[in-house]
């Protein structure tokens, strides 16, 4: 019988991944983390610039409103007392946006009235034109300073587009008191040279300090992530060396356990063949000599005319002496049959458990309901000396246990195993006390069949029968390496 290792089943491959999964961890946090910051900077940048942006706006409409505030309020007339802008106050404004210091910051100013018409501008051709109100002059007219740089491509603008490409329009209202009605909006346009220059030199300093943030908060989480991943990778190659370790020792217990079912049936087939030597010499050693020993016996007693009893029988001693002598023959007979195992390696699995049921029966005259499945074909020599000797010492059992019972025998197959299942209805015992008792023929099955690495499991308790069920391997590696 040859040994061989089974073979080492490769492990499986796993599915081949994109180049990003193939990255390490910190590769990917640097790639990833680069373009969300990126991504995070530039929202962040821009909601910055268009906040500075409007901050600019709101500030110089602030200093409109105020100056409307100071200047104009003074200079104006309620529509209910006449014009609203009267000559005199045409020669003051002029001399303030026309030839005054304002003329290089508003480079257009206009004072509307609630009805659409432009009472003044620094443009004397725009006094007098019509324009629906809506928009931002309509908000303006509802008490609301309006500011935003203006690409002047509104309908009022077309004077304003010949000179310039955007100005800064801020639409004030303009009141009597100060909670009293609007009576007029002024429309100031200024320059954006200066406040462009303003808003681009606060906007690089806001990207700059979003840039050196977002380049800060990048390089901590790269340490963190880098550390990370060197965490991760030499747990990987302490979980892969320890993976390696039980590979090698999981393909050294199956070696193992391979040379132990070998060892398990070699033992039981040798155990069997030793039984029947020890079965051979019985017979033909003390068993000889007790006949031999037997024979004159009767011979010397008939010889022996004192030995005997008027009417020519044996005394009470002498015939004492060949009941014991032929007593101990059967035994010893009974025995030596018992220990020799009827050829059985030609049989299959199915006919070997008949043979055991049947040879019970003949020894001891009683019937045994036996079920037992015709599909056990081809077997290992030790599975089959096993079930012949499990069935054979379980009825045993019953026969002494449960008297004048009918035992049950069950054996059928279960994927790769042969089940046995012996019962009886007889008294029954706690197997915990039999088993500190020490009872061989219990401890031997279990033996024989722990052996072939299959199962044994007795059920029984006082008053409720026993029951002995025990599953074994159909080709052990008796076959498979033999």
């Amino acid at each position: 019988m040859q040994s061989r290792d089974p073979p080492i089943l490769p492990l499986p491959q796993a599915a081949p991944r994109h180049s990003f999964e193939r990255m390490s961890f910190a590769r990917q946090f640097l790639l990833a983390g680069s373009l969300l910051l990126v991504l995070g900077m530039t929202v962040v940048g821009s909601w910055l610039g268009m906040e500075i942006e409007r901050s600019a706006v709101n500030r110089a409409a602030a200093v409109a409103a105020a100056y409307v505030e100071s200047i104009l309020a003074a200079q104006l007339r309620h529509p209910s007392r006449g014009p609203l802008v009267p000559a005199e106050a045409h020669v003051t404004l002029d001399n303030i946006f026309k030839s005054g210091p304002l003329r290089r910051k508003v480079v257009r100013f206009k004072l509307w009235g609630a009805d659409g018409v432009i009472h003044y501008s620094s443009d004397h051709d725009q006094i007098g034109r019509w324009f629906p109100v809506e928009g931002r002059l309509a908000a303006a007219f509802a008490g609301a300073v309006q500011a935003h740089v203006s690409d002047l491509d509104e309908y009022d603008n077309l004077a304003e587009r010949e000179h310039w490409r955007r100005l800064l329009e801020v639409n004030v209202p303009v009141r009597m008191e100060a909670q009293g009605e609007v009576i007029a909006v002024a429309e100031f346009y200024h320059a954006t040279e200066n406040i462009d220059r303003e808003i681009r030199s606060a906007q690089q300093r806001s990207w700059m300090l979003v840039g050196v943030a977002t380049l800060a908060i990048f390089l901590l989480l790269f340490m963190l992530a880098r550390r990370a991943d060197d965490t991760i990778l030499r747990q990987r190659d302490d979980l892969r060396r320890q993976l390696r370790q039980l590979g090698v020792a999981f393909e050294e217990n199956e070696r193992m356990r391979t040379r132990l079912g070998e060892a398990g049936a070699a033992t039981t087939t040798l155990n069997e063949q030793f039984l029947h030597r020890v079965a051979a010499d019985l017979h033909d050693g003390p068993a000889q000599t007790l006949a031999f020993a037997l024979m004159r016996f009767d011979e010397l007693a008939d010889a022996c005319g004192r030995c005997s009893l008027p009417g020519g029988e044996l005394s009470p001693d002498l015939r004492s002496v060949r009941d014991a002598l032929r007593s101990s023959l059967d035994d010893l007979r009974n025995i030596a049959a018992g220990l020799g195992l009827p050829g059985i390696a030609e049989l299959s699995l199915a006919e070997t458990a008949r043979r055991a049921v049947r040879d019970f029966e003949r020894q001891s005259s009683i019937k045994v309901d036996a079920t037992i499945d015709d599909s056990l074909l081809d077997a290992a020599l030790a599975t089959k000396i096993t079930v012949y000797r499990l069935l054979q010492e379980s009825l045993a059992n019953s026969r002494k246990h449960a008297p004048g019972g009918a035992p049950g025998v069950r054996v059928w197959q279960e994927g790769d195993q042969v089940r046995i299942e012996v019962g009886d209805r007889g008294a029954g015992f706690d197997p915990r006390e039999k088993a500190q008792a020490g009872r061989l023929g219990l401890a031997f099955m279990q033996e024989r069949v722990r052996l072939l690495g299959g199962m044994f499991e007795l059920d029984s308790a006082p008053g409720s029968g026993t029951r002995v069920r025990a599953n074994l391997p159909i080709q052990n590696d008796e076959i498979r390496h033999g």
